[in-house]
């Protein structure tokens, strides 16, 4: 059914939930597991702009956050028995996420639906309606 499925992650405790529905996904189908990460520009931009942060530590600290965010997928996929490769890229996170799927031949892409609220829902939520949309293959939105 699939052979290769990628699960986004923004390393908080709700996108852990997709990630473990994405392991289970896998070793149910055999399937090898991509985990990503994604530094969000917009972010970044928005931290230097409006709170005049260091661009170069901002991004060490999201890099950071998301290299750790993939080791926890790579622990859940290695616990269960899934083969495994992660990565974190920077980029526009549902540009990053459709064209990875593309590039990397991936079958089905797992991502959370998170219930936060205000600027996070909307760029949450947006993150996931364009994956949607732009998406080749099949999404799975895990609430």
């Amino acid at each position: 059914m699939y052979d290769r499925i990628l699960v986004a992650t923004d390393g908080s405790a709700k996108s852990k939930v997709a990630v473990q529905h994405g392991v289970d996904l896998a070793k149910a189908t055999g399937a090898k597991l991509l985990g990503v990460y994604i530094v969000n520009e917009v972010v970044v931009a928005s931290a230097v702009r409006q709170l005049g942060a260091d661009k170069k530590d901002i991004e060490a600290k999201l890099q950071a956050s998301g290299e750790k965010a993939v080791a926890d997928i790579k622990k859940m996929a290695d616990d269960a028995g899934v083969a495994v490769e992660t990565m974190v890229k920077s980029g526009a996170p549902a540009n990053m996420i459709v064209d990875l799927a593309r590039t990397e031949g991936v079958d089905l892409i797992v991502m959370g639906s998170h219930g936060e609220s205000g600027v996070t829902k909307l760029l949450i939520g947006s993150v996931v309606q364009k994956v949607l949309y732009w998406a080749t293959c099949p999404v799975l939105v895990v609430r």
